[in-house]
């Protein structure tokens, strides 16, 4: 199983040659369903209309991949792609999809579970290959990053932001707008930042991605992604 020597932050890495295809399982028991709350004014899916593609992971198959290399577990089950850090050490570890969009908007729903602290998710984008690309996260102690993974390391430090719910089980929906040089981060629908950056200015791959630092286990729950092509 290939691996990466760490960014220049000394921070573990790490990625898995992928498998296509999960297992097809028996449906499971989920949380109970939440209230669809308004959408926020900044919010894009308030004018986008329908995805260019959507995955709502409700069929057993889907085009991820799913692996498992000691340090992190991606399967498929009904409703959910699933990531779990099997180790609390800042290990990252994502899936992504076949897809490569150039500008965009792109979005998903994550569900983590119990987590705390700096254990974080999040967004892959314009990936040119499956070992680097733009990673957008959102920590379970209310903070946001954006990192050119294995490049420049991080272009947004570690910020608070309210948009971001911190209990377990909650789910956060996170999305990015990509358009030429310019990224626009949302969380909830709400902008949290806005720059510029051309170091992948191409068409790219995009998928998702889970790193802990303090729990060894966290799971998050991916419920849905999506992304619309922009003119």
């Amino acid at each position: 199983i290939p691996t990466l020597p760490p960014p220049p932050t000394s921070e573990p890495t790490g990625t898995a040659t992928p498998t296509p295809d999960g297992p097809t399982q028996t449906p499971t028991a989920t949380e109970p369903p939440t209230a669809t709350p308004t959408l926020p004014s900044t919010d894009p899916r308030n004018n986008l209309g329908d995805p260019t593609w959507r995955e709502k992971f409700d069929r057993g198959k889907t085009g991820f991949y799913t692996f498992d290399d000691g340090n992190t577990q991606i399967t498929l089950t009904y409703d959910f792609l699933n990531l779990t850090s099997i180790n609390a050490n800042n290990w990252h570890g994502w899936s992504l999809g076949s897809s490569k969009p150039r500008n965009f908007y792109l979005e998903a729903t994550f569900l983590p579970q119990t987590c705390s602290g700096l254990d974080r998710y999040g967004l892959v984008f314009r990936a040119p290959d499956y070992n680097t690309g733009y990673f957008f996260g959102v920590s379970c102690d209310g903070k946001y990053n954006l990192r050119v993974y294995d490049q420049k390391g991080d272009l947004v430090e570690f910020t608070q932001d309210d948009a971001i719910l911190t209990d377990s089980f909650q789910k956060n929906r996170l999305g990015v707008m990509a358009e030429d040089n310019r990224i626009k981060l949302y969380v909830n629908g709400e902008l949290v930042k806005e720059l510029t950056d051309s170091t992948y200015n191409d068409a790219g791959l995009f998928g998702v991605f889970i790193a802990a630092q303090r729990t060894p286990g966290f799971t998050v729950k991916v419920d849905e992604i999506a992304y619309w092509t922009l003119p």
